[in-house]
């Protein structure tokens, strides 16, 4: 944490990732006390978020909802009720609720059984959620259904944060988690607006494209290679949850758009979809500004474009993007 160039740095561990900031300015002291004000509201969304805090709303609401309906508080239920419209808005193809899939493909070390699987998709994802706008309680119809709100809470936290940057008048800033949900305040201090590029998932020092983020939000979904120590390597795959298997091959979705929670939606439904579904799903949102898709190949990469506006323009097909 500090200021270095006028540039104000803080970083912190939230959502299962690091949460950083980046912040044009020289007063030390006012972004200090700004940054923990901050980050107390990020850690908010994920001490009630995250299925990895014990005690945290989602932890307890998987924990009881198959046994009975368990309430939750207003800020809670208005999380569960946009996870219902965003599954709704596309077709299914975001759903939060496919936890049961994600813990059989790790238990089974990627090996699984794909009548096994069936069987599971076939009980556990949104479909198996009773919401109670009444009584502000949820339900599981089944034992395997289980929410994972991990990219819908990034998204949650960024708009947020992002609002209380402009509530406070700080025109500029960059904040991400992870390096893979990104909100871009404002511009640069050299430039117009904060270029953010997607690297090559085999070749990450190299980058196949680069989006301008001004008052707007990325978010970029895909399987990913996670490093581990003494050089190994982890391979962590997507799961499309009508079928419950690994979407394949290496294929990554980036979605920019004003609003983060919905490029976190949208990049990972727009990740299983076909082309059909994305287009049905496009007619719905209104704000994206830019939708790429990556196909990494062994010598070069297939980097296709899109947008909302279904003009057959907008839809370019490129081999190896320089940038």
């Amino acid at each position: 944490m500090g200021v270095q160039n006028n540039l104000f740095y803080r970083s912190f561990y939230a959502m299962g990732t690091r949460f950083e900031m980046v912040i044009p300015g020289s007063e030390r002291k006012r972004l200090e006390n700004f940054s923990r004000d901050m980050e107390e509201k990020v850690l908010w969304w994920h001490r009630h978020l995250s299925r990895f805090e014990p005690d945290s709303d989602i932890s307890r609401v998987n924990l009881e909802a198959s046994r009975h309906p368990v309430e939750v508080d207003e800020k809670i239920f208005f999380v569960l009720e946009e996870c219902n419209r965003y599954v709704r808005d596309t077709h299914g193809l975001f759903d939060p609720a496919i936890l049961a899939i994600q813990e059989f493909w790790k238990e089974s070390r990627w090996s699984g059984d794909p009548q096994d699987v069936k069987k599971i998709a076939s009980r556990s994802g949104w479909k198996q959620v009773i919401l109670d706008p009444e009584k502000q309680t949820v339900f599981f119809k089944t034992k395997d259904t289980g929410i994972d709100p991990g990219a819908f809470g990034k998204g949650l936290a960024l708009r947020e944060a992002g609002n209380f940057l402009k509530n406070e008048g700080l025109e500029n800033a960059l904040l991400s988690f992870g390096g893979s949900s990104i909100l871009g305040v404002g511009k640069h201090p050299h430039g117009p607006h904060w270029p953010v590029g997607i690297t090559h998932i085999f070749a990450p020092y190299r980058n196949v494209y680069v989006f301008p983020l001004h008052d707007a939000a990325l978010s970029s979904s895909g399987a990913s290679l996670q490093r581990k120590p003494a050089g190994k390597e982890e391979y962590l795959p997507v799961f499309h949850p009508r079928t419950g298997m690994p979407v394949t091959g290496w294929k990554t979705v980036s979605v920019m758009t004003k609003d983060p929670l919905e490029a976190e939606i949208l990049s990972t439904a727009f990740l299983v979809a076909n082309e059909t579904e994305r287009d049905d799903i496009l007619k719905t949102f209104a704000g994206i500004s830019q939708s790429v898709e990556i196909i990494y190949l062994k010598q070069k990469e297939n980097v296709r474009t899109f947008t909302n506006s279904l003009n057959t323009d907008d839809q370019n097909e490129k081999t190896g993007i320089k940038t």
